[in-house]
């Protein structure tokens, strides 16, 4: 798969006839998924290479930079889903003020036609693009009808009946598994995803207290990535060092940590028979399923009682 950071006549040789996916697709959920599948069955029948075009950072949070974190997948993770779903290629617009302050008219000129010459274009049916998100799906269509290119508007999944009973969610959208993560209703996140959330994020040195108390962690920082619900969760974790990669079962802390007084948020991360010293290796953690809330314990010989009862929960969570 290619990704591309720039309009130029190599990438308008390469993206000509193609079909294009618009969109952020934050988390490649299974209504994205279904949006591909859509794609796949046009490129299919016209022998055409399938695209994405992602904004980088995400407008939400160029146009609020003081917001909460609540990305499901910073963008080098979202281009490896991608390309692991059969994507051709990636186009990432840098969104600044310039791409901001374009209308509908001059994005669909410049970027559209002039910059990548797709053949289709795919869009959720509550599309919105330009100057203050005055386009739609409506403006694009007609745009298309002039330029002859044709655009699709995908309708929104509907979740199935199960989840719907358990979640009161309609569609599958990351605004609603965003809600859920914060909620630690992890393993129905994993279900609207198609896959397990994860963060990957550099292994820090912390204060080192797990290792004193029989239960060593890797510490992580959350960055972009959204925020769970503060508590403890099963995990799996993986590790590439020297070109190796190894997949670990372990258990994970989110929060404050009470117990010791602290304030800062870190994700804590115990794994399973694991020794090696991992200090600034990227991780990934894999949320499984949430065990119990985070709380402040009496003591140490409590807090040591209950991750012992919290371990065996995560092996038998895990071991499934």
């Amino acid at each position: 798969m290619k990704v591309f950071k720039n309009l130029n006549s190599s990438t308008y040789k390469y993206t000509t006839n193609s079909i294009l996916i618009i969109g952020n697709l934050d988390g490649v959920h299974k209504g994205h998924q279904s949006i591909i599948k859509s794609a796949k069955k046009i490129a299919n029948n016209q022998k055409s290479k399938i695209g994405v075009l992602l904004f980088d950072p995400h407008p939400r949070k160029f146009f609020n930079k003081h917001s909460p974190n609540f990305l499901l997948t910073q963008i080098n993770e979202r281009i490896k889903i991608l390309g692991a779903y059969g994507i051709d290629y990636v186009m990432i617009i840098k969104f600044n003020k310039k791409i901001s302050s374009m209308s509908p008219n001059v994005f669909c000129n410049q970027i559209l036609l002039s910059g990548i010459n797709m053949k289709d274009i795919l869009v959720g049916k509550n599309f919105k693009f330009g100057k203050q998100r005055s386009g739609d799906y409506k403006y694009l269509l007609n745009f298309g009808k002039q330029n002859n290119f044709q655009v699709t508007s995908i309708k929104l999944l509907k979740t199935s009946p199960t989840l719907f009973k358990k979640t009161k969610m309609k569609i599958y959208s990351s605004t609603n598994i965003r809600e859920l993560i914060k909620n630690g209703k992890m393993k129905l996140a994993n279900d609207f995803l198609g896959n397990n959330y994860s963060i990957t994020s550099k292994v820090i040195r912390g204060d080192q207290r797990g290792r004193q108390i029989g239960v060593p962690t890797a510490n992580l920082k959350l960055k972009e990535h959204v925020a769970p619900k503060y508590g403890v969760y099963a995990v799996k974790a993986s590790l590439t060092k020297n070109s190796k990669k190894r997949i670990i079962k372990g258990i994970a802390n989110f929060g404050i940590r009470p117990t010791f007084g602290k304030k800062d948020e870190i994700l804590e991360v115990h794994l399973f028979r694991f020794k090696l010293n991992i200090y600034n290796s990227l991780l990934k953690v894999e949320f499984v399923d949430f065990i119990r809330e985070e709380k402040r314990f009496s003591g140490i010989e409590t807090l040591k009682k209950q991750l012992k009862s919290d371990i065996s929960k995560a092996q038998k969570i895990l071991s499934k």
